[in-house]
């Protein structure tokens, strides 16, 4: 794999995920309280660790398109606490995407915010990335929090549906703050 150096936060370590760890990743993303508010549909382990496999050959947001797993790890224990995605939008390379998901034993504990906050700082720091958006469903009171902890804001409002039912997907962003604009 190329040179990446985990992104190091406080309480966690954000590493790509391997290959091996699939089943963790299948585990908690099947989970109905975990995939309700999600879109990635029916989660198959045979197409996780094909996408892990992909992922082995490149860094994070390297290439615009493709999405970049970054294992949260718990430093003190080595547990793997979810995941967060993200890609640099094909559209606007100055752009990333991120999206996060926590196993449930370890949700509540401020994890998803300091695995994202980390994660952007990355973005908009060393990265070189101007704007970071995430894409939430609005009725994921838990993910919004997330994304407005971490510093989002809403810039957009789209009526849809989800599962069947009425919904709205809302579009959170974050800039890079001045001291992140003068990146050395």
């Amino acid at each position: 794999m190329p040179e990446f150096s985990p992104i190091v936060a406080e309480r966690l370590l954000l590493r790509p995920l391997a290959v091996e760890e699939a089943p963790l990743l299948v585990a908690y993303r099947r989970d109905p309280t975990v995939a309700r508010f999600q879109g990635w549909g029916v989660v198959d382990p045979g197409e996780i660790e094909r996408d892990l496999a992909s992922m082995q050959a490149r860094t994070p947001c390297d290439i615009p398109g493709p999405w970049f797993q970054l294992a949260i790890v718990e430093r003190a224990t080595g547990a793997i606490a979810g995941d967060v995605g993200v890609r640099v939008l094909g559209e606007a390379h100055d752009t990333a995407e991120i999206g996060y998901t926590v196993a449930p034993v370890y949700q509540g504990q401020g994890y998803a915010t300091e695995a994202v906050c980390a994660t952007c700082a990355w973005l908009l720091g060393p990265r070189r990335l101007d704007r970071v958006i995430a894409v939430v469903d609005g009725r994921n009171a838990p993910s919004i929090a997330v994304a407005e902890n971490a510093g989002f804001h809403r810039v957009s409002c789209i009526e849809t549906r989800h599962g069947g039912l009425a919904s709205s997907l809302l579009t959170y962003e974050r800039r890079a703050s001045p001291s992140e604009l003068n990146r050395v």
